[in-house]
């Protein structure tokens, strides 16, 4: 992937941390047999290599496509969302500053970041968001993939990020990645 692009900081409980979001998400779908099952079948290694976390990476979309429906899927990495080593709250509230600053005008806080190349866009009732470089340290190393179960992740994330931003429910749903060999990942988020 052309565009990735590693984190400042990659946290030495990087494998860890993803197999603890993983049963976390599972947890709340599945029992605990299948989640389980799922943990033991395919184990990450503790200091894996960029390859080795792409890989597994690879195993894991296979494995959740082909045992849960596709909204299964989506909820499952939706819950698996990193808080990017604490910068989550630091972005939500930078970015609430410049919302309120605007007096909550939507039009006006995305005309304000397109000033910085963000590239954000209103369709309808949706916000349409642009990532231009993708940080994922799982990713680092991965193939090009039709496969969005991976990044439903960032669904998550930015749900999170927005609920803060916006002081309400938001919606979000992942339309096509960098991963997929698009120049940009597509995210949609709908203000409830």
């Amino acid at each position: 992937m052309g565009e990735f692009s590693m984190p400042d900081y990659i946290s030495p409980t990087l494998e860890l941390d993803e197999i603890g979001r993983l049963k976390n998400s599972l947890e709340k779908v599945a029992s605990k047999e299948v989640v389980e099952e799922i943990i033991l079948e395919l184990p990450l290694d503790i200091n894996s290599t960029p390859t080795q976390r792409a890989e597994w990476v690879e195993k894991l979309s296979v494995l959740l496509e082909n045992r849960f429906d596709n909204n299964i899927v989506k909820l499952i990495r939706k819950g698996c969302y990193c808080n990017e080593n604490g910068k989550l709250k630091d972005t939500a509230i930078y970015l609430k500053k410049i919302y309120l600053s605007v007096n909550k005008d939507l039009y006006k806080f995305v005309e304000i970041l397109n000033e910085n190349g963000a590239g954000w866009y209103i369709k309808g009732n949706f916000l349409y968001t642009k990532m231009f470089s993708c940080e994922c340290p799982m990713l680092e190393e991965s193939k090009i993939s039709e496969s969005l179960t991976w990044c439903h992740c960032t669904a998550g994330y930015n749900k999170k990020l927005f609920e803060i931003v916006f002081d309400k429910s938001v919606e979000v749903e992942i339309l096509q990645s960098m991963r997929q060999g698009f120049d940009y990942c597509l995210i949609e988020i709908k203000v409830n």
